[in-house]
């Protein structure tokens, strides 16, 4: 792998977790705050499905840190839930990359799942229960950012939709 090559893929991955960064900073209100998806955790989950070799888990505790002081959440209640993600992932990623961009999103909706209802009980366990459960409300539009994210990525390579058998 050439160098150029190495730190353009450097590049794109540091650029779209920035862009996850800014995403975050929108000024979101009412239900769309609650419907926002975390873009943090679709970039790391993303990257670490494609380029598992750079971006692990430290590379998701850090991301949790930036959204937990981002967030003004308990310090490292983010950090846990994204490297737990980031195991499942790791632990799926022969399997998830098998599969068209709707199976890809549907095997990632419990990831997504198991990833809130950490935050929520960290969250219960550091003394700050959420008022209601609309905390669970971005797995949905995590998923449904996923199948965006990878149906665009993989028509913009040249392959279709649906995996040709």
């Amino acid at each position: 792998m050439s160098p150029t090559h190495s730190s353009g893929s450097w590049r794109r991955i540091l650029g779209s977790l920035a862009l996850a960064l800014v995403l975050e900073q929108l000024p979101w209100s009412g239900w769309t705050l609650a419907l926002r998806p975390d873009f943090l955790l679709i970039g790391v989950l993303f990257w670490v499905l494609h380029q598992p070799a750079r971006i692990g888990f430290g590379a998701a505790f850090l991301a949790g840190l930036m959204a937990d002081f981002q967030n003004g959440g308990v310090f490292g209640q983010h950090a846990m839930a994204y490297v737990a993600g980031v195991y499942l992932v790791l632990f799926l990623r022969l399997r998830l990359l098998q599969f068209d961009p709707l199976r890809q999103a549907a095997q990632l909706f419990p990831i997504f799942l198991l990833v809130q209802l950490l935050l929520l009980l960290v969250g219960w366990l550091a003394g700050h229960p959420p008022i209601e459960l609309a905390v669970l409300l971005p797995v949905a539009s995590n998923t449904v950012m996923w199948f965006v994210l990878a149906g665009v990525l993989r028509l913009w390579h040249g392959k279709g939709m649906q995996d040709r058998a």
